[in-house]
């Protein structure tokens, strides 16, 4: 009975608050043309690099467009009130940025466009049947990772045995991940020593479970993981063991000795390209997952501070102009 109340109540709060969270783009509330509602399972910077790229597009489109953008805040029964009201108000397109939001945007509206963005595994979590074409309403863009090709560039910097992993057991792309990432550290004859957490809290836990028996740590994009970075860094500095990540966002403040991941706003940009093609007319299932894979679309940082503390030196040959440099805490 208290989890009824707790869900209905997490509703009410949420129906009142996205009375206020709405915002146009080259339209005024009375005369958008098309109702889009966007909806992002929490603040990692990545993610709002993401709707930020969407709603630019939007505007560089001129398209007529009254955006309702909501942040679940990492919360399940807010990320399903997102999607029942998406369908109530019968978008005309509802994009939902990760996995979660974009299976509950799939799961609620069957009638209208779905479209979701940086969807690790797409076929996993059942959004389509085939990377080649969209499934009934549903298509998007998906952000997988070369995982393969990043660890033999991590391992050339710094030749681990044992890499630390930790992900969150719910979410199906970590799942598919550490699938990889296992198949490939196999193959290298590294040992992979994994840890499931289910919170962001729980991070600095599991990061001191695992200084002890790991030579370096691998960071892919679990959102739970990224939110709570801080506490791996803390971790992993205080015992001399360097972080190896595919979010770069989150890579730019320190701490993580090199990261290289997708320009996330060039991936916004480019579901916006596809958000428009559907509000035009063309159906999801008539167009193809698309994929970040120009090397224009990746960002590289290298931490030379953290090089420095832990005595490893960076190959020159991986200096590229896409490359952002940390020395003496600043960025450049």
């Amino acid at each position: 009975m208290k989890n009824k109340i707790y869900i209905l109540l997490i509703t009410v709060i949420f129906i009142i608050y996205t009375g206020c969270n709405k915002n146009a783009a080259n339209s005024d509330n009375n005369s958008a043309s098309y109702k889009v509602g966007i909806a992002v399972i929490n603040n990692h910077p990545a993610l709002l690099e993401i709707e930020k790229g969407i709603i630019d597009e939007l505007k560089a489109q001129n398209m007529n467009v009254l955006i309702d953008s909501q942040n679940a805040n990492n919360d399940a029964n807010i990320i399903n009130a997102i999607a029942s009201k998406f369908a109530t108000d019968k978008k005309d397109l509802s994009i939902g940025i990760a996995t979660p939001t974009a299976v509950a945007l799939a799961n609620s509206i069957k009638d209208r466009p779905v479209l979701f963005a940086t969807v690790n595994d797409p076929i996993g979590a059942g959004l389509v049947d085939s990377l080649d074409k969209g499934k009934n309403n549903v298509t998007g863009l998906s952000d997988a990772l070369p995982i393969k090709e990043h660890l033999k560039i991590y391992h050339s910097i710094y030749p681990f045995k044992k890499l630390g992993f930790i992900y969150n057991g719910a979410e199906r792309n970590s799942i598919t991940m550490l699938k990889i990432t296992q198949e490939v550290c196999k193959e290298m004859g590294i040992e992979l020593l994994p840890i499931t957490i289910y919170s962001s809290v729980e991070v600095n836990m599991a990061a001191e479970s695992l200084v002890s028996r790991v030579d370096a740590f691998y960071v892919v994009t679990d959102n739970t993981l990224v939110s709570g970075l801080n506490a791996l860094i803390t971790a992993a500095s205080n015992n001399n063991i360097p972080i190896f990540s595919e979010d770069y966002t989150s890579a730019v403040n320190g701490g993580v000795l090199y990261a290289v991941g997708f320009d996330y706003y060039k991936a916004g940009r480019k579901t916006g390209k596809m958000a428009v093609e559907i509000l035009k007319g063309k159906k999801p299932d008539e167009m193809p997952v698309t994929f970040m894979k120009y090397p224009d679309e990746s960002l590289m940082i290298i931490d030379m501070d953290r090089a420095k503390a832990l005595n490893i030196e960076i190959p020159k040959a991986l200096i590229t102009e896409n490359t952002k440099i940390i020395e003496n805490n600043k960025i450049k």
